[in-house]
Parts: C-alpha cells; sequence; structure tokens
C-alpha cells in the first residue's frame, strides 16, 4: 500500500500508485505520496512528472472500508480525505500527466482530473460510481468535471454512475488523448510537450453555464429521482454542479462539494449501500466453507417449464451444454421453443445476433431419458412443488447419473432433506431455490441440507458465481429464508384487510416504504392458489406452517371461483387477469366481488371495519418480518444478518436505499421501536385468536430471544466497531454462548 518513483533518462518522473488490486487510495498511498511527490518537485532534474498506477488498473478510488473508521470519529472531526494529494498535482510547477492505464473509477478519476492532462490506454474506461454508494465524486470531481465534459455529459456521469469508454471520454473532453501503444511513453511525451495548466484555474463553459440558468439541473434532478426516489444523493450532486456552475471561484464550489459530500457520508442512505456492497461479497464468504468445487463442465436439467427453461438460459449464456428432461415430448418441445422465443425477443432489439442465438440452442440437447444425464457433472431438479414427485426423480438420478454427479432440487419451501434421503449418497444433494422468472431474477438461495458434504455446498456457491446470480447460502427450514419471512407479511396483508383496511392502501404503505409492488398485487402475481392447494392436498384447509397463516376465507374463495391472479383470465369482463385485483393490461383496479366478499367475511366473523393507519400497517407488515429474520439466526437458519439483507434485496425488491430489512430494523426503526411495537401487536393478536373461534393462532408477534438480547445490550452501552452491526456482535455473544462459530455445518 504505496507508491513508487522512478526518473526516466529523459526527466519524466513516474510516480505509482501500487495497492493491489485496483490501487485504492488507502492511507498507505495517500501518506507515501504526500513523502514521495514533494520531492519530485523539488529535483530539478525532473522536468514534468506522470502518474499511473501498477498493473492492469490505475486506480479503483478511495478505500471505502476506510469510510468506516472515518464516520466513527464523527462528522466534527471530518476533514478532506484526498484535498492534499489531489492539490499537489493541481498546483505542480512542472506538468502533470495522468497514464491511465486501466480503469479509473470514483477517486481515481479525480487523481486523473487532478492532474494537468490525461492520456488513457484505447480499452480502458473511467467513471464515478459514488452514487451507487449514496455518494457523490468528493475528492473535487464535481468542481472539475463539468470544467471539462459538456454540462449533459457530466451530469449524466456523476448521477448515474455509469462507466464511459476511453474513445467516447476523449470525444467529451475528459482526457487529451487515446492510444494503442504504450501509455506512459505517450504520457511523458505529452508532459515534456506542454506546459502546466490546472484544471482549476478554468472556467465552465459558456453555454453550460447557461443551461443551468434554464433550468437545466433542476429537470435532470426531477428524471433522476423517477429512478431513484428519495435519494439524498442525487439532490446533492445536482447542489455540486450548481455551484461548480454558477459560484465565482474553484475554491467556493469545494465548499459546496465538502458541504454535500459530509452530508451523504454521514448519512443513512450511504450507510444502507455501503452495507450492501459488503453484503453482497460477503455472501459468498460461507464460514467453513472451504472445499474445493466440483467441475461443472455439463449440467442437467429436469423440467422444461418455466424455471427450468430459465435455468437452462443461465447455464448455456455461460457457454455450459445443457441436457434438458421432461416426461412428455409435447412438454419439452413446448419449454424449448419458448427458451427460443425468449432470445429471438433479444436479437430483435440487437442484444445478439442470430448466430448467438443459434449457437445457444445447439447447447441444450433434449431428452425423455434419464439414460442421457450418464456423463453430466451436476444436475437441477425443476419439477413441481410435489414432494412425491421430487423424491421419485431424485430416485431415478440416483439411478442414472454418474456416483459423484450432484444433485440440487429447485424448490420455494419443500424439505430438501426429507428428498435427499431417498438418495443413496445423501451428501450429494442440496437445494438451489431460483426465483422466477430465473434467467431475470438475481437471486439463487442455496440451502444446505443437514447431509450436505462440503464439496457440495461449495460448489453450489459455485453455480451461482458461474451464472452471475447473487447467491446466498442458508440451512434447510420451512420456507428457508425468504418465504418463512414473506408468510407474516402476506398474513397481516390479509388481516389488515378484514379490519378494515383498503387494498390500495395496504399495498401503498409497502411502496412508499420502497418495495417493488404491494403484497396483495404480489399475491396476484405469484398466484393466490399457491398455498390453496398445499393445505388442499395435505387435507387441512387450516394447516399454518412457517411458509402460510391464516386468515385463508378470501383467498381460499377466490381460488375456488377460479381467480388466481393475473395467470387467470376472464374474458367475460376482457381481463387478463382476476385476484384480488382485475388486471387489463398493465392497469389494475381492486374487484368490486372482493370487497364484497370481505363485508360478508366480517359480519359472519363478527368485526365492524375500523379505520388504520398507515403507519399501523407499515408496522404489521414488516415488523413480523423482521421478527422472523431474528428468530432465523436465532435458530441458525442463516450465517449472518446481511446474508438475509442479500436475500431480500435481490429476491423480494426490498429498497436497497433501506438496505434490508434487518438493515433497516437497526438504523431506520431502531431496535426498541420494534421491540415494544411486536409485543403490543402480540397481545392484539393473542386476544383475537383466544375470543374469537372464526381466528387461528399465529406467534410470528412473538419477539425473538435474539432481538431482545439486541435490545438488553443496547440498554448496556453496547456499540458496535465500525464496519459492523449490532446484530452481529450480539449474534456472536449469542452462538458463543451455544459453543457455535457461525459455519453451516456448526449451526
Amino acid at each position: 500500500m504505496s507508491v513508487s518513483t522512478s526518473l526516466r533518462a529523459d526527466g519524466v518522473a513516474v510516480i505509482t500508485l501500487c495497492n493491489p488490486p485496483v490501487n485504492a487510495l488507502g492511507k498507505g498511498i495517500k501518506s507515501a505520496f504526500a513523502t514521495e511527490f514533494p520531492k519530485l518537485v523539488d529535483n530539478p532534474a525532473v522536468k514534468a512528472i506522470v502518474v499511473t498506477g501498477d498493473g492492469r488498473f490505475f486506480c479503483g478510488g478511495f478505500d471505502i472500508a476506510e469510510f468506516e473508521v472515518i464516520i466513527s470519529d464523527g462528522e466534527g472531526s471530518y476533514k478532506d480525505v484526498l484535498g492534499e494529494m489531489l492539490n499537489m498535482m493541481d498546483g505542480s510547477p512542472k506538468t502533470t500527466v495522468a497514464a491511465v492505464n486501466g480503469q479509473a473509477l470514483g477517486g481515481g478519476l479525480e487523481v486523473a482530473l487532478a492532474c494537468h492532462y490525461r492520456v488513457a490506454g484505447a480499452k480502458t474506461a473511467v467513471g464515478f460510481p459514488e452514487v451507487t454508494l449514496g455518494l457523490l465524486p468528493g475528492g473535487q470531481g464535481t468542481q472539475r468535471l463539468p470544467r471539462l465534459a459538456p454540462l449533459p455529459v457530466a451530469i449524466d456521469m456523476i448521477m448515474t454512475g455509469a462507466p464511459m469508454k476511453a474513445p467516447q471520454a476523449h470525444a467529451n473532453g475528459i482526457l487529451d488523448a487515446v492510444v494503442e501503444g504504450d501509455v506512459i511513453e505517450a504520457a511523458a511525451a505529452m508532459a515534456l510537450s506542454h506546459n502546466a495548466a490546472p484544471i482549476s484555474k478554468r472556467t465552465v463553459p459558456t453555454e453550460s453555464k447557461k443551461a443551468v440558468a434554464n433550468g437545466a439541473l433542476d429537470k435532470a434532478l426531477k428524471q433522476a429521482l423517477q429512478r431513484a426516489p428519495g435519494s439524498v444523493a442525487l439532490s446533492s450532486i445536482i447542489e455540486c454542479i450548481r455551484a461548480a456552475c454558477t459560484l465565482d471561484s474553484f475554491q467556493d464550489g469545494l465548499k459546496v462539494e465538502m458541504r454535500e459530500f459530509k452530508k451523504v457520508l454521514f448519512g443513512v442512505q450511504s450507510k444502507a449501500l455501503r452495507h450492501v456492497f459488503f453484503a453482497e461479497r460477503n455472501a459468498a464468504k460461507v464460514p467453513g466453507v472451504n472445499a474445493a468445487p466440483a467441475p461443472l463442465r455439463k449440467i442437467g436439467i429436469v423440467g422444461a417449464g418455466l424455471m427450468g427453461g430459465g435455468i437452462a438460459m443461465c447455464l448455456v449464456q455461460k457457454g455450459v451444454p445443457v441436457v434438458m428432461k421432461d416426461a412428455k415430448q409435447e412438454w419439452l418441445d413446448a419449454g424449448l421453443q419458448k427458451v427460443e422465443a425468449l432470445w429471438a425477443a433479444q436479437v430483435e432489439k440487437g442484444r445478439i445476433t442470430k448466430d448467438v442465438l443459434k449457437g445457444y440452442m445447439n447447447l441444450i440437447k433434449p431428452t425423455l431419458e434419464y439414460k442421457d444425464f450418464a456423463d453430466v457433472d451436476a444436475v437441477i431438479e425443476a419439477v413441481p412443488e410435489i414432494m412425491d414427485l421430487k423424491k421419485e426423480v431424485f430416485r431415478d438420478l440416483d439411478a442414472n447419473c454418474k456416483q459423484d454427479a450432484l444433485i440440487f432440487t429447485n424448490t420455494s419451501g419443500l424439505d430438501i432433506d426429507e428428498i435427499a434421503a431417498v438418495l443413496r449418497d445423501p451428501s450429494r444433494a442440496m437445494g438451489a431455490h431460483f426465483f422466477s422468472p430465473a434467467n431475470v431474477m438475481q437471486l439463487l438461495e442455496n440451502v444446505h441440507c443437514a447431509k450436505s458434504s462440503q464439496k457440495t455446498l461449495a460448489t453450489g456457491m459455485a453455480l451461482g458465481r458461474l451464472i452471475g446470480k447473487k447467491t446466498v447460502l442458508v440451512r434447510n427450514c420451512d420456507g428457508f429464508v425468504g418465504n418463512r419471512m414473506m408468510a407474516p407479511y402476506a398474513a397481516e396483508a390479509k388481516m389488515l384487510f378484514e379490519e378494515g383496511a383498503e387494498v390500495l392502501q395496504i399495498d401503498g404503505a409497502a411502496t412508499t416504504l420502497g418495495m417493488a409492488m404491494g403484497p396483495m398485487a404480489l399475491g396476484d402475481l405469484v398466484g393466490q392458489e399457491l398455498f390453496w392447494k398445499q393445505r388442499k392436498a395435505a387435507g387441512d384447509m387450516n394447516k399454518q406452517t412457517k411458509t402460510y397463516y391464516g386468515p385463508y376465507d378470501l383467498t381460499d374463495w377466490l381460488c375456488e371461483q377460479g381467480r388466481f391472479g393475473l395467470k387467470t383470465p376472464d374474458p367475460n369482463i376482457k381481463a387478463n387477469g382476476r385476484g384480488i385485483f382485475i388486471h387489463r393490461g398493465r392497469a389494475k383496479e381492486v374487484d368490486p366481488d372482493v370487497i364484497a366478499k370481505q363485508a360478508e367475511i366480517r359480519k359472519l366473523k363478527g368485526l365492524t371495519a375500523r379505520s388504520i393507519s398507515d403507519d399501523e400497517i407499515t408496522e404489521r407488515l414488516f415488523f413480523p418480518l423482521i421478527n422472523e429474520g431474528f428468530k432465523i439466526l436465532e435458530q441458525g437458519f442463516a450465517s449472518k444478518a446481511s446474508d438475509i439483507d442479500m436475500v431480500y434485496l435481490a429476491g423480494y425488491g426490498f429498497p436497497t436505499l433501506k438496505g434490508g430489512p434487518m438493515f433497516y430494523a437497526e438504523n431506520y426503526v431502531g431496535l426498541p421501536r420494534i421491540l415494544q411495537q411486536l409485543k403490543m401487536y402480540d397481545a392484539k393478536a393473542k386476544e383475537r385468536y383466544t375470543t374469537n373461534k372464526h381466528y387461528l393462532p399465529i406467534d410470528y408477534f412473538e419477539p425473538s430471544a435474539l432481538l431482545e438480547e439486541c435490545v438488553a445490550e443496547m440498554s448496556k452501552g453496547t456499540i458496535a466497531p465500525p464496519g459492523s452491526s449490532l446484530i452481529g456482535v450480539v449474534l456472536a455473544k449469542y452462538r458463543a454462548k451455544k459453543g457455535l462459530d457461525g459455519a453451516p455445518s456448526k449451526l
């Protein structure tokens, strides 16, 4: 973590940022640069200075991990962390040139902009991704870029975080030259032939100032907030660009940038997005799983339906040959036609060529015979959610596959241990819960069976990496993590409707929080019949599990009418789907029949509809969901709270600005508040089901012991160290008491 310097024969000094893998601007680089750069300026033998990066990366920006330490020191002690380094280059009496030998991102691009000129390799890219972490370019980037690039380019670059390829950056004035050959040679030549010309001395182009005066920034902010509602960083970015374009001096603009950067850095939104950044990376680090994964050269898929076809697409697009089996030729043909149609749509949009489509289809071998699985390395079973059917498939796979072929079952909640038990060697089985549509959804919820080997688990995680999924490993329990936590959320939506809340009000509370859709709309999307069928198959219509709870009255009536939601059109009323809502194209309205039936149900149960506040709806939807997350951690079905957050962020549309349900609980709501309200709602629920025979018992409001311990620790003054959470601190203590270490095999 330092810099190296060298002096060329032509008098050009080269200072190289050295902090692999991306030369992040950590303390070591900043300290070493502050020592070495002045020596080059003072050395009479040095005619000019080139700044570059070690290896194939120029600089990936500020070391994100250091932000946590900075924040822990408090906003009052914050100072400009890059200013000294950047001002040295900008104010150098000797010409400075950035030799952008690889990507220059965030603070890395700010280093390049602090140099007087910039030369880049033709295959490099530059960008300001800070907004994806709820931040803004706080190293003078908001003040320098508008002095170089056209205003629309500067706005888009900073507000979207999208990288820009070198030729485009050159065309927009951000780079001074793009070369195919040796970047340092080209930079040295420029340094010797150009006088010092700091960007800080330039003025913003007149056209940009006029555009600002005509409202360009306000329009850009309005459009950006439509994409990311409530983003504080977007508003701050606009204020910084406005300062660059309207204030008298570069230094005045820097004061605005510093003010706005501190605001977002110490704000909860940036904390949430940094949490998401690390949560995604930490999900891949499974405690105790250190075995090498098995090769995945060829994979079998059982089931050519929507799920099996989507999984096949994920694999084929990564060059993995697939053998796809189904029980009937017409099912197999229909599945292949669906897959081909999805790729054909990509051809029409120009995303792939016809030759690519043909190559994809050639990688899929359709079959009706298990014998064609003889040489596959793994099989993903994706047949309907029927226990006996899945067991039958596993037995057939056991008889026809290699003895070391791994077998994954795609299920959203069936007991995987029961399925795996039919194998001669259940250690080669695990769950691979893909989300529908599998070719689109980001999440892969891998499930650790009781007897899954370390090699099996490692291979399941490697499968996720191979196909680019955000992959989380959890343990086998009813509903796993995602659907188990969703159950009380869905149940309370139904209960709130029974008590008097309106359907749109319930969904509105969820979308106001930031969910992609509300629980009522979600029920119509996934199908109201899912758990109705499971209870019918079990022969107990009052059955409750960790994946579904009553009240069932309204949804059972809908299912009996054949109104499952979007999948059940009703031509009589020209609806392409009918459930809670009547769906016509993208528009939907609450079905009047549903409102009338709910009134009938209330009368039967002796209920009187009451007015319910939005706050109560939000609490009753999300607090039991969060409580179930605490119970999952407490019971050892997830390794860490951030894994639960990743499941909900990638699989259920939880808003990234809230950081996931567990982060939201600790940092937005506060754990004491959640505990207090859970106790209150639990008492009311118990009163309801003990005094009214029409209601089934529920336990999802009963506070988790882990949640209670967290609140107790808070009352003692326990705080989490930088970069960690209080939930994590208390969970570690909780597991230590029980002799557990967080590894899936030990939980």
